[in-house]
C-alpha cells in the first residue's frame, strides 16, 4: 500500500475512534435478572447515560440483544427513571437492535437515567437434564456478567434473584450472596470481567411447574345473528421439568402421591374461561383426558370466572407433550359494541393456562392465578361475519406478523374476512392484553345470508312443484292398457 494511502487510511481510523469515543457513556449500570416467575426471565438494565459529545446533542440510544439470547426475547421497553414516560422504539435491525429515541434531546455534558426492560422465555436450563420421578429440580441460569453495549460502560453490576435455594455460583472477583440473590460486582471497565465479557452461572433449587406451549391457536367465530362468540383453542404443551432418568413407572407414580408431598408430574391443567361460558367441551388427538370439570363461577382479586379443569390419564412427566383443543361458546354482546354501522370486537389476545402439579384431588381456584406457561408459537385468528368491509386490527403492542384471509363457509358468496396475528415468545402475562378489531357491518349484510338462503329453498320448492306437476301430467295423458278380462 502507498505511503500516502496509509496515512490517509490510519488518519481515517484515528478520527473514526475519535467520534466512537466522544459519543454517550454509560457511566453506571445496574442490571436485575428476576428468576422468581419462570419459565420468563426477567431483566431490568438501569443506565445513567452520559453525552460525551463537545457539541453535538444525543437523540436516542440503541439497545442490543445478545445473540445466544435473541430468539428467546418476549418484551422490551425503555422507560425514563424519574417520569416513568416509556420511550419509542424502533427496530433497527435482524440483529434485535432498538433504538430509544428521547423525549427530549440529551445536551452535551446532560445526563439521562433509563430503565431497560426485558423479558426471555426458557433461557434457564435443567441441570442434570434427567432426574428421578420425585427429585428436586436444579436449574441453572448462565449468562455473561457485562451486559451488551455499543457504548462504554463505566462501571456495572449484575444480582441475580433465584426462587429457591442457591445451589453454587461462579466466584468472581467482587461476588456476593446474600439469601436467594448474587451479586457480580460492581466491575469498573479496566476490569477483567468486563473486558473479556466473562461468563457467569447460578445454580438453584426450583420445584415449581414450567409449561411450554409448542404450538397455540386461538379462534373467534363471530354469529350476530346468534347472539354468539364461539372461541376455539389448539394446545400441544410441553412439560419442561427434567426427563425421568429411569423410565415412567406408574406403580411409582401412584405410591408417590401417599408417599411423598409431591413428585415432578403435572397432573392437572387449569384452563380459565369467561364467567358466561357455555356449551364447553374438550377434545385431545389419543383420548388421554380422563376426567373434566368446570367450576361455579369463582371471584378472584376482583375478577369473575369459570375454571375448566383437565386430568389427563398418564401425567405429563418430564419433557412429555400433550396435545388437545377445547372450545365454548360466550354472548357476543359481551364484547361487541355497535355505534351505527361500526362495530368494535374487544376479545383477549390470548387464554390463561397453568399446569399443576398437586397431589391433591382439590386444588384452590386461587392456583390460575399462577401464569406458567410461556407459548413458543402462537396465532389468533378471528373470523368475522360475511359482508363485514373496513377491517383494522389493534393489537396493543408489536406483533410478528398481522394479515387479513378469506375463507368460505356454508351458504357464502363471497366468503368471510379472516384476521390472522401470529406472534413467537408470548410470555404469561400477555393474557391481560386485548385485541380490538373494528369493522363496519350493514343491515342488508346482516340480511344477506337468510335471504340467500329462503331464495334457495323457494327455488328448490318451485322446481320441486314443475316437476310434480310435469309428472302428474304424463300420469294423465298415458293410454290406459285394458285388460284380458274386459277383451
Amino acid at each position: 500500500m502507498p505511503p500516502v494511502l496509509s496515512l490517509l487510511l490510519g488518519l481515517v481510523l484515528a478520527l473514526t475512534a475519535q467520534a466512537a469515543s466522544s459519543g454517550l457513556v454509560l457511566t453506571n449500570a445496574i442490571r436485575t435478572v428476576d428468576l422468581t416467575a419462570l419459565p420468563a426471565v426477567s431483566e431490568q438494565i438501569g443506565v445513567v447515560i452520559q453525552n460525551n459529545h463537545d457539541s453535538k446533542v444525543a437523540k436516542s440510544y440503541v439497545v442490543q440483544i445478545p445473540a445466544s439470547k435473541r430468539d428467546r426475547l418476549s418484551e422490551i421497553s425503555v422507560r425514563e427513571r424519574k417520569s416513568g414516560t416509556e420511550l419509542p422504539l424502533a427496530k433497527l435491525n435482524e440483529d434485535s437492535s432498538y433504538q430509544a429515541t428521547f423525549n427530549h434531546p440529551l445536551q452535551p455534558g446532560d445526563k439521562i437515567s433509563l430503565n431497560i426492560d426485558l423479558v426471555f422465555l426458557n433461557t434457564v436450563v435443567a441441570q442434570p437434564a434427567a432426574i428421578g420421578q420425585s427429585d428436586d429440580q436444579v436449574w441453572t441460569w448462565s449468562d455473561h456478567v457485562s451486559i451488551l453495549s455499543a457504548d462504554p460502560v463505566n462501571k456495572q453490576k449484575t444480582v441475580v434473584k433465584a426462587p429457591g435455594t442457591i445451589k453454587s455460583y461462579s466466584q468472581l472477583n467482587s461476588t456476593t450472596k446474600s439469601g436467594k440473590a448474587v451479586t457480580f460486582g460492581p466491575f469498573t471497565k479496566d476490569s477483567p470481567e468486563l473486558k473479556n465479557a466473562q461468563m457467569a452461572q447460578v445454580r438453584f433449587l426450583d420445584n415449581s411447574e414450567q409449561l411450554e406451549a409448542l404450538e397455540h391457536r386461538r379462534e373467534y367465530f363471530v354469529s350476530h345473528w346468534a347472539n354468539d362468540l364461539n372461541v376455539l383453542e389448539h394446545y400441544a404443551l410441553r412439560n419442561r421439568a427434567p426427563a425421568i432418568s429411569d423410565g415412567f413407572d406408574k406403580v411409582k407414580q401412584t405410591v408417590s402421591r401417599f408417599m411423598k408431598a409431591r413428585d415432578n408430574f403435572i397432573k392437572t391443567l387449569l384452563v380459565k374461561v369467561p364467567v358466561d361460558a357455555r356449551q364447553m367441551y374438550v377434545v385431545d388427538e389419543i383420548g388421554n383426558v380422563s376426567t373434566s370439570a368446570v367450576t361455579r363461577p369463582q371471584r378472584v382479586d376482583g375478577e369473575r370466572f369459570k375454571v375448566m379443569q383437565l386430568k389427563p390419564r398418564y401425567p405429563m412427566a418430564g419433557q412429555w407433550n400433550y396435545t388437545w383443543w377445547h372450545g365454548y361458546s360466550v354472548p357476543l354482546s359481551s364484547y361487541l359494541r355497535v355505534q351505527g354501522t361500526r362495530h368494535a370486537l374487544r376479545v383477549p389476545f390470548i387464554g390463561s393456562i397453568t399446569g399443576s402439579a398437586s397431589q391433591s384431588n382439590e386444588i384452590p381456584v386461587a392456583a390460575i392465578k399462577t401464569r406458567n406457561t410461556a407459548v413458543s408459537r402462537y396465532q389468533l385468528r378471528v373470523t368475522l361475519p360475511e359482508g363485514a368491509t373496513n377491517i383494522h386490527a389493534h393489537v396493543p403492542f408489536a406483533v410478528d406478523g398481522l394479515r387479513m384471509e378469506r375463507q368460505h363457509y356454508y351458504f357464502d358468496l363471497q366468503g368471510r374476512t379472516v384476521v390472522v396475528i401470529e406472534h413467537h415468545n408470548v410470555a404469561p402475562s400477555a393474557a391481560d392484553a386485548h385485541v380490538v378489531v373494528t369493522y363496519d357491518y350493514s343491515r342488508w349484510a346482516l340480511w344477506q345470508k337468510p335471504a340467500v338462503v329462503a331464495l334457495v329453498l323457494f327455488v328448490l320448492f318451485a322446481m320441486a312443484s314443475v316437476v310434480n306437476r310435469m309428472q302428474h301430467g304424463l300420469a294423465t295423458n298415458s293410454p290406459v292398457p285394458k285388460s284380458k278380462k274386459s277383451q
